[in-house]
């Protein structure tokens, strides 16, 4: 899995989208599926799937930045946190940062795809 460092942002939102959606649990990352107000055994199952999806979010991240998450109550808070604090689409400085990479880069021992996808 991705571990989100600060710099992969971009990287790590879609392998998790694609590992918690590919599970049918979309809704909790987006916050449209609720915590039942009754309590009994689906209040106790979205519990039960929320920390499992905090505890797979706070996983996949480097130390120093899980900490930062810890007292969240939900995924989606998580999930908006993260997007709120790294998520910079179409920033100058991202675009500068892909075009250095770009320039950085070369093939080295690196075989055509492998070096292929390090421009992707």
């Amino acid at each position: 899995p991705v571990k989100l460092d600060g710099t992969n942002y971009l990287v790590w939102y879609r392998a998790c989208k694609f590992a918690i959606g590919s599970r049918g649990y979309k809704g909790f990352l987006t916050g449209d599926t609720t915590k039942p107000i009754e309590a009994g055994p689906f209040q106790e199952k979205w519990e039960t799937t929320n920390y499992l999806l905090m505890s797979y979010l706070t996983s996949s991240m480097n130390p120093g930045i899980s900490r930062g998450y810890m007292l969240h109550d939900t995924a989606a808070a998580i999930w908006k946190t993260t997007e709120t604090t790294y998520s910079h689409v179409g920033s100058k400085a991202q675009r500068y940062e892909i075009r250095k990479k770009i320039q950085e880069t070369t093939q080295k021992e690196l075989s055509i795809s492998q070096y292929y996808s390090t421009l992707k």
